[in-house]
């Protein structure tokens, strides 16, 4: 009902506005038609999207948006996915303009919707009619309760493996997601997953074994990490690398190293190299199971009864008080890079950063869980990066210059793994720098562009033009280091020390990228939250990245360590929490 009184006030608001092909049309006469809100038939129409243009094809009859097809787009996967779902239904179901924006993917649902927007100016409609036309649209929530064996508060790596697990376990199973898509980081990843002993690395010959790999990790983790659990993550490895392929994951051939001075290869990575090729077919067999999703669904609180929890509230968009009762609680909410307050409190070294993490990590699984004396171990630390904001050099190996200090002075051998720069980073306090060179390539001139890079003749023009005052001294010295043959300074391979000279000297500004934090509910081996006291709280569990300060210290040992250690703990939630049950 609430939906045909809006249809019908749109239709009024568009018929008085003089929506149509024609904007001076003449007033109707007995016996003659009433102008078409539309001219019928399919108008394309383009936005800008997030990575690129987006193109739409809009059918209309003459008083109705009958269809809406994209046509070409070149958004990311796991996240294109819910704007193209849900905004043409709902334009469509409302005939107006004013969709929601999908929350996580707003650039995204912005370039779609002025796509959309564009088609309907090619049809004639008068688009301000269109944008107004859902304003009286109501809100008012209801109470729901929902009762469930098990309830799993974020959907991404780690929510999605403790659901499926418990799921085929038998238990029955809601999950719940804050945002309209699941997938939290991992969606966001490059899809790599470090794993041991695996087909794939026979297939290249690789011996690897679990023992080499936490060997690794507790290594990376400066013995700090908590031995029982690496040696747990690394033990499992293969096991779970083949249960995601036992899902539906497909995976590439090939494997990479993290570095060339880091062996053996460990860095398996999904056939369309995306974090969605983990999670999307995760969330279709969860489903096909008989899993319940409530999307847009944020967990709100735990429920106590005593010392249990005894399930949570949430609410969702229409504003509904939901209760759902579960005999255990799995929080799984991802990370806290977009709560300021905590970034400021447990991760004060990064004084200025940006993040790509998804909107949805917030630390709400962090706060719920204190509110019911949970114990936390933070680690003033995540997964942070140094890179050029424009281009993403400085991730990997490409770079040949030299970094340097906001003062122009050089203090690292560049060569090594760039979370180790990381790491040596924040020993110094140093949450920006420079990267010098003279080789020019596009993603330099792309950097250029976006106001990140620079370029002078000479060193001591970069030295100004940057403000790094001592700049000049410091390439004459590294080049005198060069022509010996010999790092005094920081002991750089004789390999990769090429002299910094040319005509054109160029500086890219590199300033600190994160894409997670360390720490947060401290858990036992199966997933139970500690008190602070040190006791369990009976049916709570929390796994990934919002209870990863057991297996991650400083450093961060690689990309594909977090989702491989997420993955188990998140599987271990599950099938603690559903054995439980019985």
């Amino acid at each position: 009902m609430k939906k045909l009184i809006v249809l019908l006030l749109a239709m009024m608001m568009l018929v008085g506005a003089g929506c149509g092909a024609k904007k001076d049309a003449p007033e109707e006469k007995p016996g003659e038609s009433v102008e078409s809100l539309f001219t019928e038939g399919t108008f394309e129409g383009t936005g800008k999207g997030h990575n690129g243009e987006i193109k739409v094809a809009v059918t209309f009859s003459k008083d109705r948006i009958e269809k809406i097809e994209v046509l070409d787009h070149k958004e990311s996967l796991g996240i294109f996915e819910a704007p193209v779902d849900k905004i043409p239904k709902e334009i469509i179901e409302e005939q107006s303009l004013t969709a929601d924006l999908i929350a996580g993917a707003t650039v995204t649902s912005k370039g779609l919707l002025e796509a959309i927007e564009n088609a309907c100016i090619a049809a004639g409609a008068n688009v301000e009619a269109l944008k107004k036309a859902e304003e009286n649209k109501e809100t008012e929530g209801e109470a729901v309760t929902h009762e469930t064996d098990i309830v799993v508060v974020g959907g991404g790596i780690a929510g999605l493996s403790a659901a499926m697990e418990a799921l085929e376990l038998g238990a029955k199973v809601i999950l719940v997601e804050k945002m309209p898509i699941v997938g939290g980081s991992t969606t966001r990843s490059g899809g790599k997953i470090l794993a041991a002993g695996t087909d794939i690395q026979k297939e290249h010959g690789i011996e690897d074994s679990a023992e080499a790999f936490g060997d690794f990790l507790l290594e990376v983790g400066e013995n700090q990490v908590d031995e029982e659990y690496v040696r747990l993550v690394a033990e499992k490895s293969n096991e779970n690398f083949e249960w995601l392929m036992e899902h539906g994951v497909e995976f590439a051939d090939d494997i990479e190293p993290l570095h060339s001075t880091i062996s053996p290869a460990r860095g398996h990575y999904t056939a369309n190299l995306s974090g969605a090729g983990m999670i999307t077919p995760l969330e279709k067999a969860f489903l096909a199971a008989g899993g319940t999703i409530l999307y847009e669904t944020p967990a709100v609180k735990l429920l106590k009864e005593g010392d249990k929890v005894v399930g949570i509230k949430a609410t969702n968009p229409d504003k509904d008080d939901i209760t759902i009762k579960a005999t255990s609680v799995i929080l799984a909410t991802g990370g806290f890079n977009h709560n300021e307050e905590m970034m400021k409190t447990y991760i004060p070294f990064l004084k200025k950063y940006t993040s790509n993490v998804g909107l949805g990590n917030s630390g709400d699984g962090i706060t719920m869980a204190q509110a019911v004396g949970a114990r936390l171990l933070m680690r003033e630390a995540g997964i942070n990066l140094t890179v050029n904001g424009g281009t993403y050099y400085g991730y990997g190996e490409e770079f040949k210059g030299i970094f340097v200090n906001p003062d122009g002075e050089r203090f690292m051998d560049e060569s090594i793994f760039h979370f180790t720069r990381t790491r040596v980073l924040m020993d110094l306090g140093i949450n920006e720098m420079y990267a010098i060179t003279t080789e020019y390539n596009d993603r330099i001139g792309k950097a250029m562009e976006m106001g990140v890079g620079f370029e002078a003749d000479s060193v001591e023009a970069l030295g100004e033009l940057i403000k790094a005052k001592n700049l000049a001294e410091t390439v004459s010295r590294y080049n005198e280091l060069a022509e010996k043959g010999k790092d005094e300074d920081f002991n750089k391979d004789a390999s990769f020390m090429n002299a910094v000279e040319g005509e054109k000297y160029y500086a890219l500004y590199m300033g600190m990228s994160s894409s997670g934090t360390f720490g947060g509910i401290d858990t036992d081996l199966q997933g139970r939250v500690y008190s602070e006291d040190g006791a369990i709280i009976e049916g709570l569990y929390a796994a990934g990245e919002t209870a990863s300060g057991r297996v991650l210290y400083k450093e961060y040992p690689g990309s594909g360590t977090a989702i491989m250690c997420f993955l188990t703990f998140g599987r271990e939630a599950g099938r603690h929490a559903a054995e439980n049950l019985k």
